[in-house]
């Protein structure tokens, strides 16, 4: 029979929540942000077979990845979330959206980094770590075969 783990008394203390939700609201997340954040940080901290060694630094870790992956998650989306609003040439947004996964890895990487994301030539291939003109051409292709997939000037 295994013997229970026992969760130091650190975990249960009201300051050390309001230390981390202080300090994520300080890193830039707003009050809903960091609640959810630190919450699912909270959850995955009881999942763990032995507490860290430092219980405060672990959470406010975990709960900024959570944090970054949402935020990253919404500016992915929202551009989305509006292209389903607006009609696209003769095409909803799922057909683009379905054709696009159907674009090879760096030309799918390229083209969401340049019109969903919105970065520059310059920020994409920095973000990708290829030359600008590699993004360039990249692009182009993925135009030109998005065109071709979706019959015309879409």
């Amino acid at each position: 029979m295994d013997a229970e783990l026992v969760w130091p008394a650190e975990l249960n203390d009201d300051g050390l929540y309001r230390r981390i939700f202080r300090a994520l609201i300080a890193v830039g997340a707003s009050t809903d942000e960091a609640s959810d954040a630190l919450q699912e940080a909270y959850e995955q901290i009881l999942r763990q077979k032995a507490p860290p060694d430092r219980i405060d630094g672990w959470l406010f870790v975990v709960a900024q990845r959570r944090w970054r992956r949402q935020r990253l998650r919404r500016r992915l989306f929202a551009p989305l979330a509006a292209a389903r609003d607006q009609s696209v040439k003769a095409h909803d947004a799922g057909t683009v959206l379905s054709e696009v996964a159907k674009l090879p890895m760096r030309q799918r990487q390229v083209f969401v980094a340049r019109h969903v994301l919105g970065l520059t030539n310059d920020e994409t291939a920095r973000a990708l770590d290829i030359a600008s003109g590699t993004v360039s051409a990249t692009n182009h292709h993925a135009l030109q075969v998005l065109r071709e997939r979706l019959g015309g000037d879409s």
